[in-house]
Formats: structure tokens, C-alpha cells, sequence
């Protein structure tokens, strides 16, 4: 997959074309699973990719299909069984995989693409595959562009939708029509007299990607350029470096960055100190553009002092900016035995023993753990806000395993963001992320 296939509408590339440079590029062997609801994205991705493996069949490549229904219309559970039937006609493997439960009242597109990424994980695992691919496609991409460009999300807007994308440090998802016009999607299910089901949810104008989607169509001349992640992804790799050189983490609780290293690059440190906020913060997203503005303002004009931002105080002393989680609002978390949790967004909690226990932070200070030659102020303000582990109703010792969380990547981690995310995850005591199973991305 090519990093400039996104670039505009004179490098699209056609679905066949698509297809086999992705197959192309993965490392084999490998069992692919592919994410088809029924429309023509999904259904073009996994003919082209049947097709291609029709003609080459020593690849050493397993297709596997997988229809996630989310149960929010009634003709869902119908859909799903033609899809059924399409992947049996092409002799193709097909799952379905229902969202159960209670749906939320708001925020269902946002809930409904955490449960579709988690039953597709989940199967993935129980079938061995070793990548998950999606439609996604050039369409797709510009919607996201001037989605973006509204909500002004400078952090990442220039890259819109990554071409991959690490789920829950399990596997990797691939978008191989990322650089494809559905208008070409659908002519070539067409020359094959292949049919696909319209999604009635993608005409309702509730919904901001339909919105936009309609505005575009109105205004065809009007392109939207689309940066393929190359800058994004060598900004990783500096900011990478400049973590190596510059940064300590102490417990994960304390975050210390040399003085020298905020006269860098100012993008590196902008990049960096953004991801560094949401992690001890325990935050999926960076800090907004304006809240880092303030923060950059701070660290290149103050002697010393403090801020607060996305959760995290800046402490800016003498010789180093050191990073903590503020000692307010966390809330406790208490985990059932046998089970798992998330205690403020930055701890992964595993609780082995036989009872129930609850995590909260110290509050009163609890430094003893961290470096005796930093500042007691710094030590004791970061050791409140660590976690304490207590057995609830009962004398039986803890058995709880504490794991660092690294919210902005941990459960999304696009490939622009590897390299940075690599390093830091070591820092952290964690393993390296997965790597991604293709050889020219």
C-alpha cells in the first residue's frame, strides 16, 4: 500500500489495482478476515480480493469473511444471511457476530464502532487471522478531511483516516480501498453482475458524515487534498528520538523532561508534550490545540511555576518540566474476582485473587517509591495521585496485576503514531505494539 495513494483524485487506484497491492505487500502466510456489512465498499473489497486470490492461488493466503450486526434495524438479521449466501456462492468463509445488549440513547455510531472492532477482534483471535480488513475509501477520507476541518482538530487532521490501525494492542486493521472511489467500487461490481445492500442510515441527514457526504456531492469540483501520513508518521519518529534523549518516566506516575528538551523542534515538542498530557492524564485524544497553546506558551516563556491541563500538572522547575496526574477527580474502581478493569485511564487492572478489590489513589502522599533526588514537592504531588490496592470485606491477600494504560494508543493506535508509541510503551515497562503484517506500507 502506497503512502501518497490518498494524495487526490488523479493517484485513485481501481479495486482490482487495490487489492493486489495489498495482497502484494502482505506477509504471508496469512488468513485475512474481512469486514463485509453488504453495501458496495465492503462487497467490492472482498470480491477484489477473492478474485485475486482466484487467479494467484499458491499465495498461501486465507480469506475469511465477517458481517457484525449491530441489530439496529429490523432487516439487519436479513441482511446479514445474504451476505451469508454471496460468501458461500464465492466459496468464502462467513461469520456473524451480533451486538447484544442495551444500545446507548446517545452516541450510538461512536458505540456501535467500539462493539464492531471488538466482536471482529474477538473473532479474529478464535480463528487465528492474522489482519482485519475494511472499506474504507477515498469517499470516506474526504468526508473525514472537512469533518476534521469544522471541529478545527489540528491534532492529526492533516492525516484524516489511517491506511492502519492497531485495535486493543491485539491486531491490525487494514484499509486496502482507502485509495478508492466508490463510483469505481461500484462499476466494477457491476461489470460482474454483483449486487450490494443500501444502508436506508447512510441517506439520514441526522448523522454529520451523511451531511457532509450530501454537501460534497453537491460541490464535485471542490477537492479536498488528504496528506497519506507520511509527515505525521516521520513527526513520530523525531518525536521518538527526543523522548530517548530527553525524557525519564518514574513509575509510571512522573514524567521528567530535561530543560534542553523543550528548546527542540517546536513541532516535536508540541506532538510530544500533547501525547505525554493524554497519557498521564489517562485520555484518549491529545490536549486540544487551544489548551496546548497555553501549555506551550507556559514552558517556552516561564522560569518556573505550574499549569493544569487535560488532567495533568505541568510543574516547571529549574532544571526540568515534570508531568503528573492533578490529585482530583479519580474516581475508585472496584474489580469483581477473575475480573479485569481500568482504573482512571491509566492502569489496566487483573484481579486473580478470590475477592473483590477497590482501587483508589494514596491522596496522602506516597513518594517513597520515586527517585529521593528529585523535588519533594513533585514526588509527593505524583505519589498522591498513584493507585492503592485494597481487599474488599475480607482478610484474603490482593493477587492484582497493575499494567500501565497508554489511553491515546492503547485501544486505537494508528500507523502514523507507531514509532513514538513504541518507545514510549518500553519507557512505560511495556512491551513494543504489534508490528504491522505488511512488508511495504
Amino acid at each position: 500500500m502506497s503512502t501518497d495513494a490518498v494524495t487526490d483524485s488523479a493517484t485513485a487506484l481501481m479495486p482490482d489495482a487495490a487489492a493486489s497491492e495489498f495482497l502484494h505487500s502482505l506477509e504471508k502466510p496469512a488468513h485475512v478476515l474481512v469486514a463485509i456489512s453488504g453495501g458496495s465498499d465492503s462487497t467490492g473489497l472482498l470480491i477484489a480480493l477473492a478474485e485475486r486470490l482466484k487467479s494467484h492461488p499458491h499465495e498461501n493466503i486465507t480469506l475469511t469473511a465477517a458481517t457484525i450486526d449491530h441489530g439496529l434495524r429490523a432487516a439487519s438479521a436479513d441482511e446479514a444471511r445474504e451476505v451469508a449466501a454471496l460468501c458461500a456462492l464465492h466459496g468464502i468463509s462467513h461469520f456473524v457476530r451480533r451486538w447484544e445488549g442495551q444500545k446507548p440513547e446517545t452516541g450510538i455510531m461512536a458505540a456501535a464502532r467500539e462493539a464492531r472492532y471488538t466482536l471482529l477482534a474477538d473473532l479474529a483471535s478464535s480463528i487465528a487471522a492474522d489482519v482485519i480488513v475494511t472499506a474504507h475509501t477515498l469517499d470516506d477520507q474526504r468526508e473525514t478531511m472537512v469533518m476534521r476541518g469544522k471541529r478545527r482538530l489540528d491534532d492529526g487532521a492533516g492525516t484524516g483516516i489511517a491506511d492502519a490501525v492497531l485495535f486493543d494492542r491485539r491486531i491490525w486493521v487494514v484499509r486496502p480501498f482507502l485509495a478508492c472511489r466508490r463510483a469505481d467500487i461500484r462499476a466494477y461490481l457491476k461489470t460482474r453482475g454483483v449486487s450490494w445492500l443500501d444502508d436506508p442510515s447512510n441517506e439520514d441527514r441526522k448523522y454529520e458524515r451523511v451531511r457532509t457526504r450530501m454537501d460534497l456531492a453537491r460541490e464535485p469540483a471542490a477537492e479536498t487534498p488528504v496528506d497519506g501520513g507520511a509527515d505525521r508518521a516521520a513527526l513520530s519518529g523525531r518525536a521518538a528520538a527526543w523522548l530517548d534523549e530527553h525524557v525519564a518516566i518514574h513509575a509510571n506516575a512522573l514524567c521528567v523532561i530535561g530543560r534542553s528538551g523543550l528548546s527542540a523542534d517546536e513541532a516535536v515538542v508540541a506532538y510530544a508534550l500533547s501525547y505525554l498530557a493524554a497519557v498521564f492524564g489517562g485520555r484518549n485524544y491529545g490536549l486540544a490545540r487551544a489548551q496546548l497553546d497555553h501549555v506551550l506558551a507556559f514552558v517556552n516563556g516561564a522560569s518556573h511555576g505550574r499549569r493544569t491541563a487535560g488532567g495533568v500538572v505541568f510543574d516547571l522547575r529549574r532544571d526540568a518540566l515534570y508531568l503528573m496526574r492533578e490529585s482530583r477527580n479519580i474516581a475508585d474502581v472496584s474489580v469483581l474476582p477473575g475480573e479485569k478493569g481500568n482504573w482512571d485511564g491509566r492502569f489496566e487492572i487483573e484481579n486473580s485473587g478470590s475477592a473483590p478489590v477497590r482501587v483508589s489513589a494514596w491522596g496522602a502522599a506516597n513518594a517513597t517509591i520515586l527517585p529521593a533526588n528529585l523535588p519533594g514537592g513533585v514526588t509527593q504531588r505524583a505519589g498522591a495521585a498513584m493507585p492503592s490496592i485494597a481487599v474488599e470485606g475480607g482478610e484474603e491477600a490482593a493477587i492484582v496485576v497493575l499494567r500501565p494504560h497508554l489511553a491515546p494508543f492503547d485501544r486505537f493506535l494508528t500507523r502514523f503514531d507507531l514509532t513514538f508509541a513504541d518507545r514510549l510503551s518500553v519507557a512505560f515497562g511495556r512491551e513494543a505494539y504489534r508490528r504491522l503484517p505488511l512488508s511495504a506500507l
